[in-house]
């Protein structure tokens, strides 16, 4: 059977004999007795007040006087044997009255889930244990969870930034060997044409192993990996990367240094006519070398730029892809997995000491009490003030407040 088929809490016409309302002798009190009290209770007030009224009409006339004061006092004397009296006269219909609404309350409480101890009550704490219960479970995953996505993203960064260093460096390799080649081929003269054309035809093009074994990473390793599985993450980084390497290196420098090799009779042939040539002929024709040179150079540095350029993009487009990732696996961490039940998490201040209600009057002082009147302020601290004015009225040690905010009256009373 599901909640939904539950029946309400409800039940058929039924009577209780014990209820006192239903019983023959309570009904019949109330029917012959009850009017009776309450024309004498209603003519005993009247009379009262009338009585008072007159008094205090002679006191705002004439001022009070002994004679007055004695009568005033037999008055205040009178007015509460007749409270008595009346209380008398009406208490067996109000705890009548006291019983049925008692009655009629305790079915109420018997089954108010916010009443201690009734079975509602107890069902509704054990709801509260598995809820809290519940939540638990789904923090501590949650948080698994998140660990494990942070030390992937750590990873993943890592990985990364290991490999963005790795090709920084390998750049860097090829740059300065391109321009060593440059420096070479700038450098030759018809004096050491045959020396520094050997040192460009022999110039290495092969990127060897010793380069990848003193290549370091230099990036930020995270606290979430630790060294060895970083040292495996770098290796892992340089075998994959070494063949591309290799490649890359061997097709970018080798095709420069191609390039100036297939050169080289042509520019030995224009060195030789340099060295024939006049001045001012040798200086157009340097000049017309020097720019071919320079608008090569150019060419492949362009080159270097636009392969470059593809690679940050790609690159950028992959960080992107793996942000996007990263949303949709922290809305997974964020969604709980199975049955949960409705709660509502509020939080509740517990105090360990004394010291700690200093704080929360302190708060409460700041945010609202200082706002209020002096009424209000009056009705929220009327315990504690009534505390302070015991102290005071002490008749062995009384104890004051020394304040130029807090003064005391003389309350005088007549007995």
């Amino acid at each position: 059977m599901s909640v939904n088929d539950l029946p309400l809490c409800q039940s058929g016409e039924t009577t209780n004999p014990n209820l006192p309302i239903l019983r023959q002798e309570n009904v019949q009190m109330i029917v012959q007795s009850a009017p009776n009290a309450y024309n004498i209770n209603s003519l005993s007030s009247m009379r009262c007040a009338d009585y008072g009224k007159n008094l205090l009409a002679e006191i705002q006339q004439h001022g009070m006087t002994d004679e007055l004061d004695k009568r005033c006092a037999e008055f205040i004397f009178k007015a509460k044997r007749t409270i008595t009296k009346m209380n008398e006269r009406r208490a067996p219909f109000t705890k009548l009255f006291d019983q049925i609404r008692s009655e009629f309350t305790g079915m109420e409480n018997s089954i108010d889930p916010s009443k201690k101890d009734t079975v509602p009550y107890l069902i509704q704490q054990a709801r509260n244990t598995y809820a809290a219960k519940k939540r638990e479970e789904a923090e501590r995953a949650r948080q698994e969870e998140l660990r494990r996505q942070q030390r992937e993203k750590a990873t993943k960064d890592y990985q990364q930034n290991a490999e963005d260093d790795y090709r920084r460096q390998f750049d860097g390799k090829i740059t300065a060997d391109i321009n060593t080649l440059t420096s070479l081929n700038q450098s030759l003269t018809i004096e050491n044409f045959d020396e520094v054309s050997e040192k460009i035809k022999n110039f290495n093009v092969t990127l060897g192993n010793e380069w990848f074994q003193h290549c370091q990473s230099y990036a930020h390793k995270p606290f979430e990996i630790s060294d060895a599985e970083a040292i495996d993450i770098r290796q892992s980084i340089l075998n994959r990367l070494s063949k591309q390497f290799k490649e890359q290196y061997a097709s970018e420098v080798g095709e420069y240094r191609d390039t100036i090799v297939d050169a080289l009779p042509s520019k030995k042939r224009e060195l030789e006519r340099m060295a024939k040539a006049n001045a001012e002929e040798q200086a157009r024709m340097k000049a017309e070398l020097e720019a071919r040179e320079a608008a090569e150079a150019r060419r492949l540095d362009e080159d270097r730029r636009r392969k470059e350029e593809e690679a940050q993009a790609a690159k950028k487009a992959q960080q992107t892809a793996n942000e996007m990732d990263g949303l949709f696996g922290q809305a997974a961490v964020a969604t709980p997995v199975g049955y949960q039940p409705k709660t509502a998490v509020k939080k509740r201040i517990v105090t360990d000491s004394p010291e700690g209600m200093l704080a929360v009057v302190s708060m409460w002082w700041s945010k609202e009490g200082r706002f209020l009147s002096m009424e209000e302020l009056c009705k929220i601290f009327k315990k504690q003030i009534t505390f302070c004015e015991k102290l005071a009225n002490d008749k062995d040690s009384p104890e004051l407040i020394s304040s130029p905010f807090v003064h005391y009256e003389e309350e005088v009373k007549a007995k």
